[in-house]
């Protein structure tokens, strides 16, 4: 390297050229801006930044028309499509007695949504109907992908067909993601 005046610079000079050394000031410095951003980003989240990290809020209606795939013991497994605020594919396992019980799984396109729900079964007219309906109530305990930390509740109601087991099932309520 050739200095101003054209001639090699020493080794002294050379020195200076050098990267200095950072000091405990400069350490201190840098940890005050890291401090400093790091308030200001947790004040922004606070305010609402929509660039903030936050849990989503939906309000759900879906109906979902499943027909009879097994029985396990004293479940009926049915699957199909639902429609609605999360569509995709659903299962549901019921286990039908003086209430209704389920417990569903939603494949969505960005994860999968669980839960179980439970009614009352409303009584018909007639033994001969073939239909019979219930309504209660649904929880949603988790998820997987986007709705990991899935939870929610809402209105659960239905109809049954007796003889070939298909449902249709509506879910209305709110879910948290």
């Amino acid at each position: 390297m050739i200095g101003m005046n054209g001639e090699q610079p020493t080794r002294q000079a050379h020195r200076t050229l050098a990267r200095p050394r950072p000091t405990p000031r400069s350490w201190l410095r840098a940890i005050v801006l890291l401090a400093v951003l790091l308030a200001a980003t947790i004040s922004s989240s606070a305010q609402g930044d929509p660039h903030a990290l936050a849990a989503r809020a939906l309000t759900v209606n879906d109906t979902a028309h499943v027909h009879y795939v097994k029985e396990s013991g004293a479940q009926l497994v049915d699957e199909g499509a639902a429609t609605g605020t999360l569509p995709g594919t659903v299962r549901v396992s019921f286990n039908v007695g003086a209430t209704v019980a389920a417990t569903f799984t939603i494949y969505t396109h960005g994860g999968s949504i669980v839960g179980h729900g439970s009614g009352t079964l409303h009584s018909s007219r007639s033994r001969s109907d073939m239909y019979v309906s219930f309504g209660g109530t649904m929880t949603v305990s988790h998820g997987t992908g986007r709705y990991a930390h899935a939870r929610g509740t809402g209105g659960f109601y239905g109809t049954i067909d007796r003889t070939s087991y298909a449902a249709t099932i509506q879910t209305t309520g709110t879910l948290s993601y």
